[in-house]
């Protein structure tokens, strides 16, 4: 909160809710940018095509597919081994994914696949390998996880989950406060996207001004709130900021009222 003009007769205060601002910015990019990854980037199926040129030569080529249809294309030469690693969240939940070895680095297979599915890819691809046969095909697919997993961040959108915070924290609205003495009045403006709002009441109706904290994680945010004598509290700031400016503005508007 910041003091934009003060006169004999005029004190004005205005209180931009940056931090609210930059956090819904960060919420609304996050779930685009996930929304996207799975629509775009994350593969929705693979295809592999091995081949055996000679009889200690085995190469591959790979495909991958996303939800959209668009196709990347690889090249794996020499093949020596497939095996599965086991990937375990913060939460314990295991998931497992085929590896593909080679001379020159390890080429991962889709992420969202049972268990004994990727069993049966490894053995299907080992057994290529020790035996004689000169062509393989196999596919993996995981397209029903990534089509069900954008639907519902589709579906979760309207509803007040991320997206709605997000578009809460990024239409919070700028307040502007102003104390007339002339008029023995006091307005409090908010502006947003959502629409403009005006509170008014004579300076006689204040009894006094309280500071409010909020306790975060890993730190305390304040606002000031202006008390009527009926005890009905209006906050200045809605949104909570730096200790600090909230007991300069208080000590500001004491002085210009002098209470």
């Amino acid at each position: 909160m910041k003091i934009v003009e003060e006169t004999r007769t005029r004190l004005q205060l205005k209180h931009r809710p940056l931090r609210y601002w930059f956090s819904g910015g960060c919420i609304f990019t996050i779930c685009l940018s996930f929304l996207i990854y799975c629509l775009v980037f994350d593969s929705a199926s693979v295809s592999l095509n091995w081949t055996r040129p000679s009889p200690n030569q085995i190469n591959c080529e790979l495909k991958r597919f996303n939800l959209l249809g668009s196709m990347e294309k690889l090249k794996i030469f020499d093949l020596q081994e497939a095996y599965i690693i086991t990937k375990t969240d913060s939460k314990g939940a295991k998931s497992y994914q085929v590896m593909i070895l080679t001379p020159f680095g390890d080429f991962a297979l889709l992420s969202h696949v049972s268990y004994q599915e990727n069993q049966e890819i490894v053995f299907k691809i080992n057994d290529f390998i020790n035996s004689g046969q000169t062509s393989l095909l196999v596919q993996q697919n995981q397209r029903d996880y990534l089509f069900f997993l954008s639907l519902f961040i589709l579906i979760i959108m309207p509803m007040p989950t991320a997206v709605n915070y997000a578009a809460f924290f990024a239409t919070s609205p700028v307040t502007t406060c102003t104390f007339y003495k002339s008029i023995d009045q006091v307005f409090i403006e908010r502006k947003s996207l959502r629409g403009n709002k005006v509170i008014e009441h004579p300076l006689e109706y204040i009894l006094r001004f309280d500071i409010q904290e909020k306790q975060y994680k890993y730190s305390k945010l304040y606002r000031t709130v202006i008390v009527l004598k009926s005890f009905k509290e209006i906050p200045i700031n809605p949104q909570y900021t730096d200790e600090r400016s909230i007991r300069y503005a208080v000590s500001r508007i004491q002085l210009f009222l002098k209470y």
